[in-house]
């Protein structure tokens, strides 16, 4: 019983993370329309491995956006980049996220803020406005 329960939750991480990767293959270049740079947090760095949609880099300020949730040291510089966080809670903490995915109670949840979206002149696809506030 507790090896069935194992590769039941196993199987479901695998599913998350893939389904998570190609969120963000999908979404981030979308609405940057081109090749984008990204710095990320430990947990998120994982969802970036396609080479030709991303670059990820150690320094925030050569950033085209900030992915993540907890950022242990974040220059005041890097503040002003836009920000697509990894949970509810960061969405409403970092005054420049433009938008949310997160799991609550085991459902993945989409967000984006329109206003920070047009503030950084960005262009979120129609098929993605239903999720905007």
């Amino acid at each position: 019983m507790k090896k069935i329960l194992i590769l039941i939750l196993l199987v479901s991480s695998l599913f998350s993370n893939t389904y998570e990767t190609r969120l963000y293959e999908k979404i981030i270049p979308d609405i940057f329309q081109k090749h984008v740079v990204v710095y990320t947090d430990v947990e998120s760095r994982e969802f970036f491995n396609n080479k030709n949609l991303f670059s990820i880099t150690n320094d925030c300020l050569k950033a085209d956006i900030i992915v993540g949730k907890k950022f242990t040291i974040i220059t005041k510089e890097c503040m002003e980049k836009p920000f697509f966080t990894t949970s509810y809670r960061a969405y409403r903490k970092y005054k420049n996220s433009i938008g949310a995915f997160y799991w609550s109670k085991g459902r993945p949840q989409l967000i984006f803020s329109l206003d920070k979206i047009d503030e950084f002149n960005l262009i979120l696809p129609e098929n993605l406005k239903r999720y905007g506030r």
